[in-house]
């Protein structure tokens, strides 16, 4: 008899895990795409796809770990690397939203000049 060779166990990545990176690979692909390209007008298209990618990213990693544990598949670091780079551009696209609001409501509404016949102006 020969020796049979010894197959080593493989296990099935987890597809979501998968979905996961290319979500966030992509996140990075739009964001960096929409503020470094010198491009007219691609943040207006770039900035909200990639954030949408990236929530979306953050939701199809957190999904996959829950199925790894569940059904002793891989995938692991695949998930993480989506939920780091999804979350990490989601949360940058957030705090800048904030930043833009607290700027808009603190200086650019009293920078406004006002015309003279609104200035007497009573409702």
């Amino acid at each position: 008899m020969l020796p049979s060779p010894e197959t080593p166990s493989t296990q099935a990545v987890n597809r979501h895990s998968i979905i996961s990176l290319i979500l966030g690979i992509a996140t990075l692909i739009f964001f960096c795409g929409g503020i470094l390209v010198p491009i007219p007008l691609t943040s207006f298209i770039c900035v909200p796809v990639s954030s949408i990618f990236g929530l979306v990213g953050l939701i199809y990693g957190v999904i996959s770990l829950k199925r790894i544990k569940m059904h002793a598949q891989s995938g692991r670091p695949l998930a993480w690397a989506g939920i780091l780079i999804g979350g990490f551009v989601f949360f940058c696209m957030i705090c800048s939203i904030i930043a833009l609001w607290i700027v808009w409501h603190t200086h650019a509404i009293h920078n406004f000049p006002t015309p003279p016949f609104i200035q007497n102006f009573e409702i």
